[in-house]
């Protein structure tokens, strides 16, 4: 059917719309006119040629020429400023021009009253109501089947009035069949192009999404990378780009991980190819902080890599996500500090050692000193001997060579001896030093080290603690090995700085405001001994309440 495939979409509906809009209207008014322009234009010949049978020529031609001169104000109108309400009118005067060519048509063409089909369709395929639709159609059919009684082309009987009565019935059929299909077609087209918006939007609000995860991506500082779990590359930000790519042999712009150059921690020897970080991650492997060097030369990089599987709903391994975190510069800054410590450690050494040599030389002389002068030398020679053991500790934590000689060893003497040493420091500052471990314990450890260790503590426990304070040394051995604990009621130290007290140099705000000397290393050194045990150490500490220090040093069996 003609008309409903041109139809305007907004008979009936008023208010500015686009102009691309309003052209696509001016057409389908067009085209939809056209339509009946041609089938009532065939008919006219149609009737013509069988003019003997019209009741009246003008009349029957009539019609014709009105519908033609709606078609073409139909062509010249300007539709985009005429209130699409307007457009009804149309095919209301079709529905006069029709009834004219019927009323004129006679007996031999009454169904020239059929082309009043056209407009019925039009009217109810318009933005008008249902009910609305169906009256139209009905009274203007009506209007069609009796104008030749009112016009006086036919006798009025009431056989003549009820005989075509089948038309209105067909032409209101027609308008309820058209307007609720088109009713419905038009729900349908409103939701599809609800779900079009929607998933317009939903794909822009992608698109959007995926340009700030691209841009974040690119922006952060740190490789990532993604892979599904065949180990194809679902993401790779820049950074992971320039650092795949400075990783890559010569001569090879696409890798695989097994190609790489990639190197241990020594920046020579290769890593197997079945050791590589993402072939491992692929297998499920979570990685955490693991160090390696890219590349090769000067241009060789260094990073600490991590990755974190990723499970799909039945926690199936969906792929892995992989971070390389480029810390060369600090690995860098790291060697450059060593080797100035060690530099200056042995700059050091070679005056120490004359230092003490001339001090041992002078206290020789004994009664030939001025008196007093002996005292002086020795606070002298005690403060050197005590560089001297700084630097000598220096060179080896720098050297990682903290040797340890673990024997059968009576801790209980050892920790009597610390105690012992350190109660004096502990009366001039007032505080109770008190020693609960058993007078004799037997364990395996290296007896200088541990002296060492524990000496430190208490030394800590003395020099950050506050007049009237306590400290007490305990030790006891468990099923875990041999446990020390050195407690105290001083300063204590804020909780996040806890993580760093064994880092190289630290010293905590606390500490570094008062006027207590230290260059932050005893902690390290006694960490470093406990280390070389096979043990470890830990901290509890409160502020303002006290801290205790807790070293675990594993037994032999039996």
């Amino acid at each position: 059917m003609g008309y409903q495939g041109h139809v305007p979409e907004d008979v009936g509906l008023a208010g500015a719309r686009p102009a691309s809009r309003r052209q696509r209207n001016r057409r389908r008014i067009i085209l939809s006119e056209l339509a009946l322009t041609i089938t009532f234009t065939l008919t006219i010949v149609l009737g013509l040629l069988q003019r003997e049978s019209l009741d009246s020529v003008p009349v029957f031609v009539s019609g014709w020429l009105l519908h033609f001169a709606v078609f073409a104000l139909c062509c010249i109108l300007p539709w985009s400023r005429i209130p699409s309400r307007w457009v009804i009118l149309v095919p209301l005067v079709d529905f006069v021009a029709v009834a004219l060519s019927r009323a004129a048509a006679g007996e031999t063409l009454a169904g020239v009253g059929l082309l009043a089909a056209l407009p019925t369709v039009w009217i109810a395929a318009s933005r008008v109501r249902t009910l609305t639709a169906i009256t139209v159609a009905f009274l203007a059919s009506l209007a069609i089947i009796w104008l030749p009684f009112v016009i006086g082309t036919r006798p009025m009987t009431l056989d003549a009035l009820i005989d075509p009565i089948l038309l209105p019935i067909m032409l209101t059929g027609l308008a309820w069949f058209v307007s609720a299909l088109t009713k419905d077609n038009r729900r349908r087209q409103a939701a599809l192009r609800a779900s079009e918006a929607a998933l317009r939007d939903s794909i822009e609000a992608g698109r959007s999404r995926e340009r700030l995860l691209s841009t974040v991506l690119d922006t952060v500082n740190v490789g990532l990378l993604a892979v599904d779990r065949d180990g194809n590359d679902i993401l790779m930000n820049a950074q992971q780009r320039e650092g795949h790519a400075a990783a890559a042999p010569p001569d090879n712009d696409d890798p695989e991980e097994s190609e790489l150059l990639l190197f241990g921690a020594d920046r020579i020897t290769a890593i197997p190819a079945d050791m590589r970080p993402v072939g491992r991650a692929i297998k499920g492997e979570d990685i955490e902080g693991e160090q390696l060097w890219a590349g090769a030369g000067r241009a060789q990089r260094a990073f600490s890599i991590s990755s974190r599987s990723m499970h799909d709903d039945d926690d199936a391994f969906a792929g892995t996500v992989v971070s390389f975190n480029d810390i060369t510069e600090l690995l860098l800054a790291l060697e450059a500090k060593d080797d100035f410590v060690s530099n200056v450690s042995h700059e050091f050494r070679t005056p120490l050692t004359s230092i003490l040599g001339y001090l041992e030389l002078t206290l020789e002389l004994g009664d030939s000193l001025p008196d007093g002068a002996v005292g002086y030398i020795e606070v002298a020679r005690r403060n050197a001997l005590r560089l001297e053991q700084l630097v000598e500790d220096l060179l080896a934590i720098n050297a990682g060579s903290f040797e340890v000689n673990p024997v059968a060893t009576d801790v209980g003497r050892i920790l009597s001896e610390a105690a012992s040493s350190s109660d004096v420091r502990a009366a001039r500052a007032g505080l109770v030093l008190v020693n609960r471990a058993p007078t004799t314990l037997h364990a395996i450890a290296d007896p200088v080290r541990l002296a060492q260790a524990v000496d430190n503590l208490l030394t800590n426990a003395v020099k950050y603690n506050r007049r009237g304070g306590d400290i007490t040394l305990d030790a006891w051995l468990g099923d875990d090995g041999l446990t020390i604990e050195v407690e105290d009621t001083g300063i204590g130290i804020e909780a996040e700085e806890l993580h760093q007290v064994f880092d190289r140099f630290f010293r905590s705000s606390s500490v570094r405001t008062s006027s207590v000397p230290g260059v932050g290393l005893g902690l390290l050194i006694t960490k470093s001994i406990v280390s070389e045990h096979g043990g470890w150490i830990s901290v509890v500490s409160e502020p303002g309440k006290g801290t205790r220090f807790t070293i675990l040093i594993p037994q032999p069996p039996g």
